[in-house]
């Protein structure tokens, strides 16, 4: 094959054709430790949180081999660039499975400054894979490996100076319904017993299921302005993102489901905006540099961080329990006067430094905060979610059934870990990432407890503690990078 000098090292033309072509490929093997059920979610997410040995797994291993595929070519308009990345992942926790998942994370057309298809959000900044093995604990603005469908143009106006406007897939998290008709099963249930159980689907009653396809109006409207020189980059960006909720549900939603007829509360708009800095330190180390961004958002909760995925955080403790809701909004008063969506506020601030020991030697520290809170009325809904009397059914994760004046469903959580790699070769590294997670969980009541009515996974009804928790993980890996 003919070497094309083009675009760098390691592109050949494509035998007959004008087309250059770049081809590489990786493969990782990763054991991780605490990491709870899901090594790309973490110990405090979805079933894992719950520390038992039945729903729990404390060690894990993953492997995961792609390729990579870069074309460009010359046109009238410019060069003409596609990018393919495909492969396999197989995680030990996809029991009882022995068969790996297909991973195909990046497939994407650029043109005269054009970007359609599967790539990195426009509204990213920061890497969190850069500096941490456990990218995905953080919260942080970072669509990362699995990326985001994106149809932008980006303008160039020199001296590292862009702009971009993108219309991108809907970070869609759940808009809440504190009715207490289930439209699926019936139950007597509420908004804490559809956020708490993590089902998008049958448990959020009148408002809109996280990540579903159903309900989402319109996609995302992202922007943002970059400069990148020398001394680093620097990024703001912004984005508007639909948070509407269902149609008004009804005595009779139990059995018939929603009701169109009904009508729905008026279109709910949220937004996010981030500010990003990264500085290179070569005077410190060659290669050092620091990255940071801060995101503030309402009714866009996703841009503040990415993980969770589903509508809460939950990690127990023995008899104790810590909780905090993840949702775009909450649907307070269905039905009633002046029914609306309460858009819920979040901010978040991701920052990292990464210093080069030796060439083949770098060890990375990394930290990310979140603060998630609901307005009065959104609060009040959730709180008053529970019993309206003892022994009233509550469905099962409802932890709200003695709450009182007390009762806040705001809440935080940090996480800080170090990451430290050796490049045995160019191409083949070895490293360890240790991980400590903190929740600052919601409370219920001045007593300081969570009364569930009926088991939740493994863990027996009764009444928990309502405390702060933590956890670490660590991960050692291993990656062999083959390109040219």
């Amino acid at each position: 094959m003919k070497v094309c000098s083009l675009y760098g090292a390691g592109f050949y033309y494509v035998p007959g054709t004008d087309i250059c072509m770049k081809v590489g490929s990786y493969i990782r093997f990763q054991q991780d430790f605490g990491m709870g059920s899901n090594i790309s979610a973490g110990p405090l997410n979805g079933a894992g949180g719950r520390n038992t040995r039945v729903d729990t797994q404390d060690y894990a291993m993953r492997t995961r081999a792609v390729a990579t595929f870069d074309t460009r070519q010359q046109t009238a308009y410019g060069t003409l660039r596609t990018y393919l990345l495909m492969g396999f992942q197989q995680d030990s926790t996809l029991a009882p499975s022995t068969a790996p998942n297909v991973y195909m994370t990046r497939g994407f057309i650029q043109l005269a400054g054009f970007t359609f298809g599967k790539a990195t959000s426009f509204f990213d900044f920061v890497s969190t894979a850069a500096v941490a093995y456990n990218a995905g604990f953080n919260y942080a603005p970072d669509t990362g490996d699995a990326g985001q469908m994106v149809a932008a143009y980006t303008a160039q106006f020199g001296n590292g100076l862009s702009a971009t406007i993108s219309a991108e897939q809907s970070r869609r998290l759940a808009t809440v319904n504190t009715s207490l008709n289930n439209p699926t099963s019936g139950a007597n249930q509420n908004a804490a017993y559809s956020l708490m159980n993590v089902n998008p689907v049958s448990d959020n009653m009148g408002g809109i299921a996280g990540g579903s396809a159903a309900g989402v109006g319109l996609t995302d409207i992202v922007g943002n302005i970059r400069i990148d020189q020398a001394w680093g980059s620097a990024q703001i960006s912004a984005a508007l993102h639909d948070a509407r909720a269902g149609y008004y549900s009804s005595s009779a939603a139990a059995v018939a489901g929603f009701n169109e007829a009904n009508g729905h509360p008026d279109d709910k708009w949220g937004w996010a905006a981030s500010a990003g800095l990264r500085l290179n330190a070569p005077m410190i180390g060659p290669g050092d540099y620091f990255q940071g961004a801060v995101v503030y958002t309402q009714g866009a909760l996703k841009y503040a961080a990415v993980t969770p995925s589903g509508s809460a955080l939950n990690i127990w403790n023995g008899n104790s329990v810590g909780f905090g809701f993840f949702e775009d909004g909450v649907f307070t008063n269905p039905g009633g006067v002046s029914p609306s969506v309460q858009l819920t506020t979040a901010w978040s601030v991701f920052a990292s430094y990464e210093h080069f020991w030796t060439p083949s030697l770098r060890t990375s520290v990394y930290g990310s905060y979140i603060d998630v809170s609901h307005n009065a009325a959104a609060n009040a809904a959730i709180c008053g979610s529970g019993a309206t009397s003892p022994g009233a059914g509550t469905g099962a994760g409802n932890p709200f059934v003695a709450a009182d004046a007390t009762c806040n469903a705001n809440w935080s959580s940090f996480t800080i870990g170090s990451r430290s790699q050796w490049n045995i070769t160019k191409d083949l590294y070895v490293g360890l990432d240790v991980f400590y997670a903190k929740l600052n969980s919601a409370r219920v009541n001045a007593a300081g407890t969570a009364t569930f009515a009926a088991p939740v996974g493994a863990k027996p009804a009764g009444v928990y503690a309502v405390q702060d928790q933590d956890a670490w993980t660590a991960t050692w890996r291993i990656q062999r990078d083959i390109v040219p």
